[in-house]
């Protein structure tokens, strides 16, 4: 089974690969089965924290980045899913999975041309990242969304995915640059990361597109949604700013994230995610229950 872990060791110190022994545990783990015994949302929590806000396209760093990779010619003509589906596959091929450490320059420009100049693919963490800028840069309101399970203090792994605003649906939808995977329901509906989640709690049908892929390996729906996206849509982790650059961790920055997690959670104590002051910049990260202030429309 390959891995999805996270590579953030620059950036958090965890530990984000397990052992095959431990791979081969988690095979036999019912994680859908752990997913229903958590704990309800709070949706009359108050919201504690500032809004979320997203770069606007003529941001002269994402004009680059559309000029530069002709995203206008890419997307194409059509709908909104049609236009993101197009590039989403696009960056797919641009930069394959790799368990490695991210780089240190986390834009979607570096993480392109690294691969191109040093052939040595990413994690899904940069792509992720890559991703959200590419959508930005298009005009799409977009998130990088950090997955990880309810293991605490250390998350031991997880799964970094992209959420995508539909102006023309007034939703969400889930979107995965790893596995060129987006998700739809029994009615050819596309789905959000909150109703995925719903959809696997409740045991309702999830269709995962047939272009979804693993090194040109198409990904196998059980053993990516309900064994490891089941294990890893517990705690979800979004940048309050939706920028180009905003997760280099470089001198004097300030990184700030929302957290959502279930009703009676525990805050975790230690993550790379988590409120600290480290030696040349700072996290603060804003926790909530409250999935519907979470997932609020831009």
């Amino acid at each position: 089974m390959k891995s999805f872990f996270v590579y953030l060791l620059l950036l958090s110190g965890l530990s984000s690969s397990l052992s095959a022994a431990s791979a081969g545990t988690r095979d036999s783990i019912d994680f859908v089965a752990i997913l229903k015994k958590t704990g309800p949302y709070n949706p009359s929590q108050n919201q504690n924290y500032p809004s979320f806000t997203y770069q606007s396209p003529d941001a002269p760093e994402l004009a680059v980045l559309r000029k530069t990779y002709h995203l206008d010619s890419i997307a194409g003509k059509g709908s909104e899913t049609d236009r993101a589906i197009r590039l989403l596959d696009w960056f797919h091929r641009q930069v394959p999975h790799e368990d490695v450490a991210s780089i240190d320059e986390l834009t979607a420009g570096n993480i392109i041309t690294f691969y191109k100049e040093k052939k040595v693919g990413q994690g899904c963490y940069p792509l992720s990242i890559a991703m959200n800028e590419i959508f930005l840069s298009m005009g799409f309101k977009s998130r990088s969304v950090i997955c990880f399970s309810n293991l605490y203090p250390v998350a031991q792994g997880g799964h970094v995915i992209n959420s995508l605003y539909i102006d023309s649906l007034k939703k969400w939808i889930y979107m995965d640059p790893q596995e060129n995977a987006y998700l739809k329901d029994e009615k050819g509906n596309f789905l959000s990361i909150a109703e995925v989640r719903e959809r696997l709690i409740n045991g309702m049908p999830l269709i995962l597109n047939p272009t979804a892929n693993y090194h040109q390996i198409p990904t196998k729906k059980e053993e990516y949604l309900y064994q490891f996206m089941a294990q890893h849509i517990y705690r979800m982790i979004c940048p309050l700013n939706s920028e180009c650059n905003s997760q280099t961790r470089s001198d004097g920055k300030l990184l700030q994230y929302v957290e959502l997690l279930p009703s009676g959670s525990i805050d975790p104590l230690t993550d790379g995610f988590e409120t600290s002051a480290r030696k040349n910049y700072q996290v603060i990260t804003y926790h909530t229950n409250n999935d519907l202030l979470f997932w609020q429309k831009p």
